[in-house]
């Protein structure tokens, strides 16, 4: 009995979408250090650094998720070629 848990296609593009959304926060944060003068009174010097920060990690966690969601959907679609595969027979 295998205790992996399976993903199925529209768990898979549900995460895809959430890590979409998180992408989009963190280069709406990144672009508000980068700017604006928001927190110009908070913090006065580094901004600059925190937004570019910012707009890195967020598009390596966009990377980082996009890869994850190519990777199960082709084991998705390899499991579910085998299973027809193997009722056919």
């Amino acid at each position: 009995m295998s205790s992996r848990i399976k993903i199925k296609h529209s768990w898979n593009m549900l995460r895809f979408y959430l890590s979409f959304m998180l992408l989009s926060f963190y280069l709406t944060i990144a672009f508000l250090f980068l700017f604006s003068d928001m927190w110009k009174d908070l913090i006065p010097t580094g901004r600059g650094l925190i937004g570019l920060v910012l707009l890195a990690f967020g598009a390596f966690r966009f990377y980082v998720a996009y890869r994850r969601y190519k990777t199960k959907k082709e084991r998705i679609k390899a499991v579910q070629s085998t299973n027809s595969n193997s009722s056919v027979e």
